[in-house]
Parts: structure tokens; sequence; C-alpha cells
């Protein structure tokens, strides 16, 4: 079986590592969020450690992607889909990145209302623009914990779009970022 896709420029190589950089970022602070839930005691510090220092690192890599995106641009769509599916992919991708961006300064005004100021990698303090508030802290979390769950939802739809378009279509929209 022959691969009969042509390869047409991709998105700049900063785009490209950042894009991956995020998605390794996302792939583990996901999974410590939820662990911070289950584990005992002695072990919610040093989970909490990491899921706040790259959730915060996140946030910055997310901010230069998008500086990059924007100052860089994006290569030419080939793809001849039907536009309901460019449009979805962009409301898609728009969504990813303001939940990318909301997500961890929900964390830092929910640790802010817990009580916990805090201090990326446990050095540089971060600013603390709310009070304690047990109200505030009940409305954060379930906020943080939704839009944790809407990164998941559209992450899959991200990738399903992905492979939809490497897998049937046989384009190149995928090779772009790679």
């Amino acid at each position: 079986m022959t691969d009969d896709r042509i390869r047409t420029p991709g998105y700049h190589p900063l785009v490209k590592t950042l894009h991956w950089l995020v998605t390794l970022l996302l792939l583990v602070i996901w999974p410590l969020g939820f662990m911070q839930r289950m584990v005992k005691d002695e072990f919610y510090a040093p989970i909490n450690f990491w899921h706040v220092t790259l959730g915060i690192t996140l946030f910055w890599l997310v901010l230069a992607r998008v500086v990059a995106r924007l100052s860089t641009g994006a290569p030419p769509v080939r793809d001849r889909a039907p536009a309901w599916t460019h449009r979805l992919a962009n409301v898609v991708q728009a969504l990813l990145y303001v939940a990318l961006i909301v997500q961890p300064i929900l964390g830092l005004l929910t640790s802010d209302a817990q009580g916990f100021p805090l201090k990326w990698f446990d050095v540089i303090p971060l600013p603390n623009p709310i009070a304690k508030s047990d109200a505030a802290t009940r409305i954060l979390l379930t906020a943080h914990f939704t839009v944790a769950w809407l990164l998941f939802v559209l992450v899959a739809l991200h990738v399903c779009g992905a492979l939809y378009h490497h897998v049937l279509r046989r384009d190149d929209t995928l090779l772009r970022i790679i």
C-alpha cells in the first residue's frame, strides 16, 4: 500500500515544539490532578507540587504558543473536506487554547481560596489575588474539575480530527504539526 500524501509546508518549528511540549505536560498534569484526590496524605504534597509546577509551566508555554502561532501564521490548508469540518476544527482549537489558559488560572485561584499561596518550583511566589474563602474554594474547585473534563473532551475531539484526516481522508493535515 502506498502513501499518496503530498507533503506541504508545516507549522513553524517553534509552534511544533510548543505543541508537543504542551501535549506532553497535559498528559502528565491531568492524571496528577486526579491522583491528588485518591492518595494518602504523605503522597499528596509531592503530587500537588508537580501538578502545580507543571500547570504553571503549561500556562506560560501555551501563552508562548499563542504568540508564536500568531506571529508565524499557519501553513496553507490543502484539504477539501466539507466546510463544517474546518469550522468544527477551528472551534475545538480555539476552545482548547481558552481552556489551557483558564485552567491554570483556576488552579491558582483555587489554591488562594484554600489559603495556600503558590510558588512556581517552590521558589517564585505567584500573585494571591483572592483571600481565603470556603465558598470560593467550592466554586473554584468545581470549575477547575469541570474544565479538566472539558480539556479531556476537547483533546479527544482534536485527536479524532487528526486521525480522521490522516487515516480516512489521507491528507497531510497531521503531518503539518509533526
